[in-house]
């Protein structure tokens, strides 16, 4: 897609926000971030705690005027390497040593607990941020999750302690999904012209627990700039343990 696009849907989504924030409806997308840790900060037995960066899986797409969702391939992989590239400096300015696991290089074992992560962190979600709360996890009182012992595979294969996994999703509004959303609210009506939401998990490799969860909504930043990437980072790492006490980077 072309420059001139690029700044089109952006547009979009700042008039989306906007008008979502401003008008109280779907509030709690306009919400910053929601998080909820076990731990103050990261520990080894090294000098410093290694924590892996799994590839994340950021994904953009774009809604056509009927809402269906497009794949757009080129934000995706310009999303992911803005991400991954502000994740490093995020890192180092917090004295954090992080190693970036390359997507294009990663074995069944990481691939597996991708997808794991992808279905506990959307049960995380659901069960302790969302209405349907667990008894079994306090009503939502109770943080008590994990992948399982057996990731400390991961720890054997890359020499870590934590592991830090991604998960986002953009959906951009076409100009027929803004034109009709406009002819909609014109009619007193609603029509979605798009959402932004994601979360991020800090894992122990020696336990499998989930040991930090952050989760973020509209207006945490465009992935596709490096700026807003950069935003974006901060937004959904704010308060994640690290080595070191620090104090507010942004």
């Amino acid at each position: 897609m072309t420059q001139d696009l690029m700044r089109s849907v952006s547009c979009m989504r700042w008039l989306r926000v906007t008008m979502l924030c401003g008008s109280g409806v779907l509030v709690a997308g306009c919400v910053a971030t929601q998080n909820v840790q076990q731990i103050e900060k990261l520990e080894s037995i090294a000098d410093n705690p290694r924590v892996i960066l799994m590839p994340p899986d950021i994904r953009y797409y774009l809604l056509s005027a009927g809402g269906l969702p497009e794949p757009h391939a080129e934000w995706t992989r310009l999303a992911q390497d803005n991400f991954t590239n502000a994740t490093q400096d995020y890192a180092q300015s917090i004295g954090t040593d992080l190693k970036t696991l390359d997507p294009d290089d990663i074995g069944e074992v990481e691939f597996e607990y991708e997808k794991l992560h992808s279905a506990v962190g959307a049960t995380i979600l659901n069960h302790h941020f969302g209405l349907t709360k667990l008894p079994s996890k306090g009503n939502g009182q109770i943080f008590d999750w994990s992948l399982g012992p057996g990731v400390s595979r991961l720890a054997d294969e890359h020499d870590a302690d934590y592991a830090l996994f991604v998960h986002y999703r953009d959906y951009q509004a076409t100009g027929g999904r803004v034109a009709f959303a406009i002819l909609a609210a014109a009619a007193g009506g609603y029509m979605q012209t798009g959402s932004e939401h994601g979360f991020a998990s800090l894992v122990d490799l020696r336990t499998g627990d989930v040991v930090w969860f952050n989760v973020v909504g509209a207006g945490s930043g465009e992935m596709r700039e490096e700026s807003g990437a950069a935003a974006a980072v901060r937004t959904l790492f704010k308060d994640i343990p690290a080595a070191r006490e620090t104090g507010d980077t942004e």
